[in-house]
């Protein structure tokens, strides 16, 4: 367990950020939450925190100056700032004063809960709870931005790893997107059939990077070729992307290593099904939403709007084929496949939920063309809504015009469900939920109106005609519910209409 404080002048942040981090995991326990700098200082020692985060900006002192003050006081507890600009100076300063992180406000998720991680095992291994764990530094090494580690933790992981064989030599990273998920023993087990060196991990989101060992005489494909090896090695139920990037040596360089390999399975998971294993290229990934799929999106709103729902499933298949050769990141990919299929939202009178809710994730799926082939489903099925919410809007408007026309005949509900080949109950919640009310009371409503006009253009009528002309053989029904209507007898009308 670890024991979090967190200082911010304002108090909706700082309970809001406590709230966050305990709910992140059960071993997080806040024990301070406090409104200033001087607050913190006077009360961190007491309290137990192994981590404060706080703000950077905050009256009479920061919280650079609170850092800085808290070091010179030979306080060991690990600190984080918090801030709402991303200013290097700022950053460059914090690292001066030997601070865990910087993150940026909104804080995000993520970010916090590694953050979290790594003061956890820090405070564990200094707790003697944890002994030294390779996978633990390599993790560390991997899953931050070694610009926003301080440099003294990054150098002492990087000197600890040069210590391992593995890392001092020559290596190339591979990362493996599999499914079903590999858990780290069946890819050691896979891995061991290569019979060099490694170092397995799982990843978030349940991709695998594996550190290989090369040797004197190896070529700049031999980790491509090892690739290939692995992925026979691999359960035949199992479907694998494989990424390979190119050789290193030493620990400073295990970030690049990565993102390499990591990059070439990107590509691997994009390409045809024959070509499962890709070596790193320098082509950088796009990160935004490119401008070709935004016209093709305006192209599909523009056809729903106009009602051209083949012109619509048209745009949207050349969106996919345009996606599918941009090869975007997959938190890019995700945003820019739920604005298409918010597209046909606007088609929707009634939006049941957002596009994004339901936007499958493509770690999901082995490749592109089966996230596509998903994608065009959930496409289509918007159409199918956007053609069924029109031609159940139809429906109610042939109803609305048949009792117009036949006001004064009796009601009958299965004649009307026959004449939009719809069931009598279906009819009746549909017609409701586009009108906001009853057939029974539409009828009633459209029969009163009749009536009114009869009255005030026909004073020939006696008013018992008028009802009967309006759908009421019952005179006196007729008057009672013309009054609820109205608020007048039909008599009355009459002569306040003159």
């Amino acid at each position: 367990m670890i024991k979090v404080a967190v200082v911010d002048d304002e108090e909706k942040i700082r309970l809001g950020l406590a709230k966050i981090i305990e709910r992140t995991n059960p071993a997080y326990s806040v024990v301070g939450v406090w409104g200033s700098a001087r607050e913190a200082l006077s009360r961190l020692e007491e309290s137990g925190a192994d981590l404060l985060i706080t703000d950077i900006r905050m009256p009479q002192m920061d919280g650079l100056q609170l850092a800085a003050e808290l070091r010179s006081r030979g306080s060991a507890v690990h600190i984080a700032i918090l801030s709402g600009h991303n200013d290097f100076n700022y950053a460059r300063e914090a690292l001066r004063c030997g601070v865990e992180d910087y993150l940026l406000k909104p804080v995000n998720q993520e970010e916090l809960e590694r953050l979290l991680e790594r003061v956890e095992g820090k405070v564990g291994e200094q707790r003697g709870r944890q002994p030294f764990q390779p996978e633990s530094l390599l993790e560390l090494m991997l899953s931050a931005d070694s610009s926003r580690i301080p440099r003294p933790v990054w150098q002492s992981a990087c000197d600890q790893l040069d210590e391992l064989p593995l890392i001092r030599g020559l290596y190339a990273f591979m990362v493996l997107h599999v499914l079903p998920e590999l858990d780290g023993e069946e890819l050691r087990r896979a891995a061991a059939e290569l019979r060099r060196d490694s170092l397995a991990l799982v990843r978030e989101g349940g991709s695998v990077a594996l550190l290989i060992g090369l040797r004197k005489g190896d070529h700049a494909d031999t980790a491509r070729e090892l690739a290939v090896t692995l992925l026979g090695r691999l359960p035949i139920s199992m479907e694998a992307r494989i990424g390979t990037g190119g050789v290193y040596s030493g620990g400073s360089g295990l970030g690049q290593a990565y993102r390499e390999a990591e990059s070439a399975c990107h590509n691997a998971w994009y390409a045809p099904s024959g070509q499962p294993v890709a070596a790193y290229a320098p082509a950088p990934q796009r990160q935004a939403d490119p401008e070709p799929l935004r016209r093709w999106v305006d192209k599909a709103k523009g056809a729903v709007k106009a009602g051209d729902l083949d012109g619509a499933s048209e745009a949207l298949d050349e969106w996919i084929r345009k996606a599918g050769k941009l090869r975007m990141a997959w938190s890019v990919l995700v945003d820019a496949a739920a604005e298409a299929a918010a597209a046909l939202e606007e088609g929707l009178t009634e939006r049941k939920e957002s596009a994004s809710h339901f936007m499958p994730q493509p770690s999901s799926f082995p490749e592109w063309q089966r996230y596509a082939a998903a994608l065009r489903e959930i496409f289509q099925e918007g159409l199918r809504r956007v053609k069924d919410q029109r031609h159940e809007s139809r429906s109610v408007e042939t109803v609305k015009a048949y009792l117009h026309e036949h006001y004064s005949e009796e009601l009958d509900l299965q004649k009307l469900a026959d004449l939009v080949h719809l069931t009598p109950s279906y009819l009746s919640k549909l017609f409701k939920s586009e009108t906001g009310e009853t057939i029974t009371d539409y009828a009633i409503s459209v029969r009163i109106e009749q009536a009114k006009k009869l009255l005030k253009e026909r004073p020939e009528l006696k008013t018992y005609e008028v009802g009967e002309l309006s759908g009421y053989t019952d005179p006196a029904y007729f008057t009672k519910a013309f009054k609820r209507a109205t608020g007048k007898t039909p008599k009355e009308y009459r002569d306040g209409a003159r």
